[in-house]
């Protein structure tokens, strides 16, 4: 039964893309990127997962909400499975210069946010030692035409 569903929803899927590509052919697909890491997480000897929280939580209060070029902003963290010790952060660009852009961008928030040079590297030395080094980065583009 569930694969039945699986198939009809897939024959379903094929026959609008089919048709809607016809229909405005002439017109470019109106998309987003979607750029995404994916990491792991590290506690180092002594945090909390309260302490990681509010890291995260004042990164995103000082840079990534006052991003001009973020729409949309999401982190999530594995609940179940595997070793349950990875999160993926999601950021998304109007369009693929953003992308680059978004690089100065950022540098910029981060001394707006931290003036203290030492204060400031201190911050970043410490957030970044929640994650490993090692992480994989996508870009990804969403149709907007198929968003809920």
């Amino acid at each position: 039964m569930k694969t039945m569903k699986i198939l009809a929803l897939s024959t379903l899927l094929v026959a609008a893309l089919g048709t809607s590509s016809k229909a405005v052919a002439q017109d470019a697909p109106a998309f987003n990127y979607i750029a995404q890491t994916t990491s792991k997480f590290v506690m180092p000897e002594g945090a909390t997962r309260a302490d990681v929280q509010a890291a995260f939580q004042e990164y995103y209060d000082k840079v990534i909400a006052k991003s001009t070029l973020v729409k949309h902003y999401a982190l999530y963290i594995h609940a179940w499975g595997s070793t349950g010790g990875s999160y993926v952060t999601t950021m998304e660009f109007d369009k693929w210069e953003d992308l680059s852009k978004f690089n100065d961008e950022f540098e910029t928030l981060e001394k707006a946010a931290w003036p203290d040079e030492t204060a400031r590297k201190a911050f970043l030395k410490k957030f970044s030692s929640y994650s490993d080094i090692h992480h994989s980065d996508e870009i990804y583009t969403v149709l907007k035409s198929m968003r809920k």
